[in-house]
């Protein structure tokens, strides 16, 4: 664990480009509109439990890369980029990925790997990382239609690092104010003592490395942050809190507004 001060935003909390998707194969390179529900998934009766992302495999080259994730059903979804380092976030409602993991680990084109998994209650988020900036050119959702099953479709084209960093510096600008913290511990009254963040990094979706003893990364800086806590508060010298004390996966900027909102000394992550 490194030590910085909460008031520093960490290197790479850059905004998000928020794309809302159209699900239709003819949506509009890059533009921006509110989430559409597929039209037919909208005429018929809510199905039951969560989609079921049955396959995922790569296309492309280094100019041009295509993600495709085969769905037991159309779902919504949300497409945007991240900086430092390169990344394409697509945000779902709830899914249970049927697919090994391990498909999301081979090099394809534009994309080093991608990982997936629950993101919050009701939530699902897919991270793309990148092997350089791109552009979203298009990201639609197919029908399912003969015996091709339901398709989310997403295509990335080469860009540069300038245009890369001002897509995201725009959207950073229309999202506004980032939203207010919830579920923050509250300093007693009265209690004068400093406050510490401990950050345990990744979490949920974001397993970090995983070492050749098949341990993640995640798990490990829980655990070791789980016991600082511990002994911080047994001395009696500081009130502690921590971003996160499950596996849960909190966005960097939440966990840099969760220390701020506790007015935190210190900031250990």
């Amino acid at each position: 664990m490194g030590l910085c001060l909460a008031s520093a935003a960490p290197a790479g909390a850059a905004e998000a480009l928020a794309v809302q998707i159209a699900a239709r194969p003819d949506a509009v390179p890059g533009a921006a509109a509110s989430p559409v529900a597929p039209a037919e998934a909208a005429a018929s009766p809510a199905a039951p439990g969560p989609a079921i992302a049955t396959d995922a495999r790569l296309a492309g080259d280094a100019q041009r890369t295509r993600l495709v994730i085969d769905l037991s059903r159309p779902v919504e979804f949300r497409a945007f980029t991240l900086a430092n380092p390169y990344r394409v976030i697509l945000d779902l409602p709830e899914v249970r990925f049927a697919f090994d993991a391990s498909k999301g680990q081979t090099k394809r084109g534009l994309v080093n790997a991608y990982r997936y998994g629950d993101f919050a209650p009701g939530k699902a988020r897919v991270v793309v990382d990148l092997a350089e900036p791109v552009t979203i050119d298009k990201a639609f959702v197919l029908e399912a239609v003969d015996n091709q099953p339901a398709r989310l479709v997403l295509d990335l084209v080469k860009t540069d690092a300038a245009h890369f960093t001002s897509t995201v510096a725009t959207a950073a600008e229309a999202r506004g104010a980032p939203p207010e913290v919830e579920h923050v511990d509250t300093p007693a009254d009265g209690d004068t003592r400093p406050v510490i963040c401990l950050d345990p990094g990744h979490g949920g979706i974001d397993s970090g490395t995983t070492g050749a003893s098949a341990f993640a990364e995640k798990n490990i800086v829980l655990d070791v942050a789980l016991t600082l806590r511990d002994k911080l508060e047994a001395s009696g010298k500081y009130r502690v809190v921590m971003t996160r004390s499950t596996d849960t996966f909190i966005p960097l900027g939440e966990r840099v507004r969760i220390a701020r909102a506790n007015r935190a000394a210190l900031f250990v992550s």
